[in-house]
């Protein structure tokens, strides 16, 4: 649970920002080592737990809890990073059409020269962040109620690995890999 003890105690709320970036970063870490190439014979390799962990890394509501998560995380970690700052920034874009470097191309067409110019063009994105005032009770308010979810979700997520790993760990390797598929 998250309590503030000071408004003014910026030190607390950038120890919880860097302790959520940790956080996304170790869970991302994760879902990445989820993508490797795992054939039938590595899974007869693999004792029951690995292939259980194998299995149920890529099952489709782990996956979304996971990342109910990371969305979780983020917004407190921007709440945070909102409430040190004092304000929220907020952005607008719009695509730009930009001009490369002109080139010259000249011919000779009987002893007369005619020459063009080019310029590619190119759009790219173009910001501008404003800032906005915040209500800081409103943004712990948010902290607290996305916190009391991210419990909720880590809990569920728990349950869900439990249950996977007992269903796929009690499998033979080639029932195991046909989940994994």
């Amino acid at each position: 649970m998250i309590s503030f003890r000071n408004d003014n105690n910026l030190y607390e709320i950038v120890i919880k920002v860097i302790e959520m970036k940790i956080y996304i970063f170790i869970t991302l870490a994760l879902l990445l080592l989820v993508t490797g190439c795992t054939t039938v014979d590595d899974f007869r390799k693999m004792p029951p737990s690995e292939r259980a962990k194998r299995v149920c890394e890529r099952r489709q509501n782990i996956v979304n809890l996971l990342k109910q998560k990371t969305t979780l995380s983020t917004a407190i970690q921007n709440s945070y990073t909102d409430l040190g700052r004092g304000y929220k920034l907020h952005q607008q874009c719009q695509q730009v059409k930009v001009y490369g470097q002109a080139t010259a191309t000249c011919q000779n067409l009987n002893g007369f020269v005619s020459c063009s110019e080019n310029r590619p063009e190119s759009y790219e994105t173009r910001c501008i962040e404003s800032p906005v005032a915040i209500n800081p009770e409103l943004e712990r308010q948010n902290i607290q109620s996305w916190s009391e979810t991210l419990a909720r979700t880590d809990q569920d997520i728990k349950n869900e690995w439990q249950s996977c790993t007992r269903y796929i760990g009690n499998m033979t390797a080639d029932e195991a890999y046909t989940h994994y598929k």
